[in-house]
This record gives C-alpha cells, structure tokens and sequence, in this order.
C-alpha cells in the first residue's frame, strides 16, 4: 500500500524537501562538528538533551524535517544482515542496499561474518545512507557470539559468580571498543532479566542470576561500561523474561505474578538501568496478565510501552521490539499486524519485521487512517536521532580499517576476559576435595566428555588442553552417535580408574527448547557416579544440570561451552588456578 497524494501535495512536499535539503547542507555539518567534541556522556539528562538551542536538537529537527513520512517511518524499522564478505557490486549486497535506499530502513543487526570484512561492510552502507544507519549485535559476551574474531568473554552467570561488578563495566567498555571499531554501535544488551525459573531455556547463563539485588548491581555496571566505551545499550528482555520455561522465539510464554513481585523482582535491574543512563529498551513477547489485564505480549501492549516504560519508569529512550520473526509473533498475528500493533503500543523501533516493505506499507496506511497518530511517529523518530547523534553519526559514520587489527582482540582484554572466567569457575560440591586434582590423581583419572549438542568440535578444546598437560591422558567421548556397545566399553573402563572426571557440555540455543542434557547422556552420567566412588562432574553450561545427577559428590561448575570456559576449567581442574566462584543462583 502507497500514500494516495494529490500531484499538488506531492509537488509541495518535493520543495519542501529541497528547502530542507539545502538548509541541512548548509547548517549541520558545523552543527555536529560542535558537539561531538565532549566524551560520549555517561549519563543523558533527557529534558536537557533535547534543548531547542543545543546543536543535539537542531541536528534532529533538521534531519527529521527532512524526511517524508514514509522516510520517517522505515528509520522505525531495524532489518538483518550476514556479515560475511560482499562485493558492493553483488547480488548479495544490492539486497542491502535495497533497504537502505528503497525502504530506507532506520538499521540493522548482524550476523556472522568476520571484523574486517564486517568494517568493510558497514563503511560502504554508510556512505550509501541519506541518514547515518544505526549497526546493532547481539555481543552479549563480545564479539565472538556472533562472528569470528574479538574477546570473548563467559557468560553473564559466571561473571557475577566471579563477585565484581567491576569486571561487568570493564565487561562492557571492551565490548563498546571493539564493536566501535568495526561500525557497530548499538549493543542489543545487557541481559537483564532475573532467572528465577532452572527450567528456563531462552535466558539462563545469560542472565546475572537469581537475585534481583545482584542481578541490577551487574546490569548496571555494564550500562555504564557501554556508555562509556561510546556504543548504545539495550536493557531486555523487558518486563523481565526470567520465570518462564517456554522460549519466546518458539511461542508466547505467561508469566502469572502479582504486582509487588513484579516490582520487587523483574523491575529491579531494569530500574537499574535507566538509572545508569540506558538508551534503549527490548520488549519481551511474553504475556503478564496480572499485570496488564490481557494475554496481548508486552511487545505489543500499550500497558508495557505507554503506561510502564514512558509514564510510571518515564523512560525517554527508545523502545524495540524483540525480533518480529520470533514463533511468539508470526504463529499469533498474521502479515504485518505484529510489527503495526508494536507501532501502536508505542514500540519506537520494529525489529527484524519478516516483511519490511508490508511494514513500512501497513504503519504508512495506519497513520493516513489515524490509527497511529503522525506527532507518534515523528517523537519516535527523534528518538531514533538522538541516539544516531550521541554516537558520533552526525559527524563520522565510517571506520578506520587500519585500526581494526589494532583494537580487536588487544592482548591485554584477552587476558582479563581469560581471568575473568578462571575467577568464575564454582564448586558447588567437593567431597573428599576431589578436585584440584594432584599430580599422581590426574594420571589415573580417566576424562570422559560427554556432547549435549549434536557438534563434532563440542568439548574438543578441553580435551586438548587435558592431552597438553598430561602426556598419556586417557580421554574417552560420548556423543548422539554413541553406540549401547560403546557405552558399556566406557563404563568397564570407568570401574578401573582411580577418579573419574565427565564433563557434560549443553549449549543454550534459540529455538532449543532445553538446558538439559539428552536423557541417554544422562543416564550414562548416573551410571559412572554408581560405578566408582570418586567422580567429579564439570559442567560446561548451565549450573542446573546437577539436577539431573544430584547424586554427584563433586561438580564444578563452568557456566560456558565456549573455549574460554573450557581453557579456564581446565587450568582450574590441574590446580594452575584458585577456584574461587561463588553461585549467583
């Protein structure tokens, strides 16, 4: 669907545009030059940074007039991109630029790739853009969640069992300088849902854990950290996406809570947040009824957007929706009817929309029919601005590729993201103090990992650093192709050994469903603690695959399955480091 214009209003709004166009050619640029001097602020005074006199105000009042409705609306709509490398002259890149200069599409967020390709990348979108481009990620834990190279970090759960939230803004500053450096600003983080569901599978080791308290005193922490290494931060999964054992991307979860729990629990670290100068909220579709009055999920309901976040939280950033794409949405809400019922909740930002142009179309004919009011749109825009500016867009939207090699992965955040995880490894029992194991123990223990996930590489860099520290290391494996007869070769070996040490790797997974290790792994698991008396059971995920053994007299907890964990688990098991953690749930 199409705005249905006469020739004479059509005619009208061209000069209009071209007025515009030469005042901001005239004007902005010296504008802009003014006010990106300061450091990017810590914290944002909204009533003050939006000022008619500051150059902040004028530079979005001039790009917003600027803009035709339909130009107004696509900065509302956040599109996917793969990072990996393009030929600016392909057909995979000229889908890209459709959306830029067709749909005109407010940002993106990535997906694979690698950094130089992916700086190359957001450069060439830049300079194709009218209006500078916001670049987002889903870095919760650096760059290496996504794509190839940068400092990879645990995950949220076993920095605060590490105890400082020190180390979640220091977390968050790297992170910041290194999506900086690659023309990634905005960070769709930090988790700052509260898990107090063992069965949840969408959240889990991403969350900072159990307790509200700490919970906010580590989202905090890493707002600042972000604020400060210059990139926008996002608070999700809002209203707080903890207590619930369906994963929204599969369908939409209910949360029954009352309301002083939902104050006291789920609104603590969002609360946090906003304190720390937050930018962005992420709407969580999930259904809180006791709070809302319906099953409508809060990314579409106005109670959420309108009355939560802008009226009681008086939260002026920007809201997003989670992704559009989600099983919660397109199983509920036919087309484009979830991405425009966000629009009119109050959402300022439609992300990942499985149609962007029927989006674009749909929330065009809603304002034409208003159904969404146009003062909406434009306040949601200025948002939208506002935050392009905080980050420097209005006067460098593109990155030095020379200095890529010179900020990502820097030896010495490497190092502190590798202490952080040896600092976050947890006994939550040791019997007999099984672990760390000594010299003469190690070379009698037989090393079992056994893969969740249907992975070939799962546990492999484990497995390797246990063969480098001892020379006639008996390592065994147990995966979905593990035959019965292999199982039972295992356990005859498993009565031989003097100690027995089985790491269990689980993989949190959108669209998994699970945190739990496969029963037939974990019945194998149950056997080996029947079979010998010393088993120590290092879990490489979540923390609450001990309910599946709780019988295990020994179990170290390492909350990743990436190699940062697994290199830290094992410096931690041959005693080379203190096991020092202390369990956020």
């Amino acid at each position: 669907m199409k705005i249905q214009n006469s020739l004479a209003k059509s005619t009208q709004k061209l000069f209009a545009a071209f007025i515009c166009a030469a005042l901001v050619v005239a004007n902005v640029c010296n504008l802009a030059a003014q006010a990106q001097k300061a450091k990017f602020p810590r914290k944002v005074n909204m009533k003050n940074a939006v000022q008619k006199n500051s150059p902040e105000s004028i530079w979005v009042e001039q790009t917003l007039r600027s803009l035709s409705l339909r130009e107004r609306i696509g900065q509302m709509i956040v599109v996917g991109a793969l990072g990996e490398y393009k030929n600016v002259a392909s057909e995979k890149f000229a889908d890209i630029k459709k959306q830029i200069v067709e749909n005109k599409v407010g940002g993106f967020v990535f997906y694979r790739g690698d950094v130089l390709e992916l700086a190359a990348m957001t450069n060439e979108m830049q300079r194709v853009s009218k209006i500078p481009l916001l670049m987002a990620a889903d870095f919760e834990r650096g760059l290496p969640m996504q794509i190839k190279s940068g400092t990879s970090f645990t995950h949220n759960m076993g920095i605060a069992a590490a105890g400082n939230p020190n180390d979640s803004y220091q977390k968050g500053q790297i992170i910041a300088e290194e999506m900086r450096a690659i023309g990634i600003n905005w960070l769709y983080g930090p988790v700052s849902d509260v898990l107090n569901n063992p069965a949840n599978s969408m959240v889990n080791v991403r969350s900072y854990g159990e307790n509200p308290q700490t919970v906010s005193r580590f989202v905090e922490a890493e707002v600042r950290g972000l604020r400060d290494g210059g990139v926008l931060s996002t608070a999700k999964h809002f209203p707080g996406h903890g207590d619930t054992p369906i994963d929204s991307h599969i369908n939409t979860p209910t949360i029954n809570i009352s309301r002083e729990r939902f104050e006291t629990v789920e609104l603590a670290p969002f609360r946090a947040a906003i304190a720390a100068g937050l930018d962005s909220f992420m709407t969580a579709h999930i259904a809180l009824p006791e709070i809302t009055g319906d099953n409508v999920p809060a990314s579409l309901s106005p109670q959420i957007n309108r009355d939560l976040i802008r009226k009681e939280l008086k939260f002026d950033g920007i809201i997003t929706t989670d992704s559009l794409g989600m099983g919660a949405i397109v199983k509920n809400y036919k087309g484009v009817e979830g991405a425009v019922r966000a629009i009119k909740a109050g959402a300022d930002i439609a992300l990942l929309p499985p149609d962007p142009k029927g989006t674009i179309d749909a929330i065009e004919q809603a304002v034409l029919r208003g159904e969404i009011p146009k003062k909406q749109i434009d306040d949601s825009v200025r948002r939208i601005l506002r935050a392009k500016y905080r980050v420097g867009l209005a006067t460098k939207k593109s990155v030095d590729l020379a200095k890529v090699n010179k900020i990502v992965e820097k030896p010495e955040n490497v190092k502190f993201a590798n202490e952080l995880a040896e600092r976050s490894m947890t006994l939550f029992r040791n019997e007999n103090n099984v672990l760390p194991l000594g010299t003469k123990q190690a070379n009698n223990t037989l090393f079992i990992v056994v893969a969740g996930d249907d992975d070939p590489d799962q546990g492999k860099v484990f497995q390797t650093a246990i063969e480098t520290r001892l020379k006639n290391a008996r390592v065994m494996r147990v995966d979905k192709r593990t035959t019965e007869k292999e199982y039972e070769q295992i356990l005859t070996e498993a009565g031989k050994a003097g100690t027995i040490l089985v790491a269990p790797f689980v993989k949190r997974a959108a669209l998994k469903g699970t945190i739990a290790l496969p029963e037939t792994e974990a019945d194998f698991v149950r056997k080996l603690i029947d079979k010998n008396k010393s088993v120590a059971v290092v879990a490489f995920g979540s923390p609450y695959q001990l309910q599946q053994f709780p019988e295990a007299k020994v179990y170290l907890a390492a909350w990743a399955v990436e190699d940062v964990a697994q290199n830290a688990a094992a410096r931690a098991i041959f005693g080379e480091t203190a096991i020092t953690g202390h369990s956020p749930v």
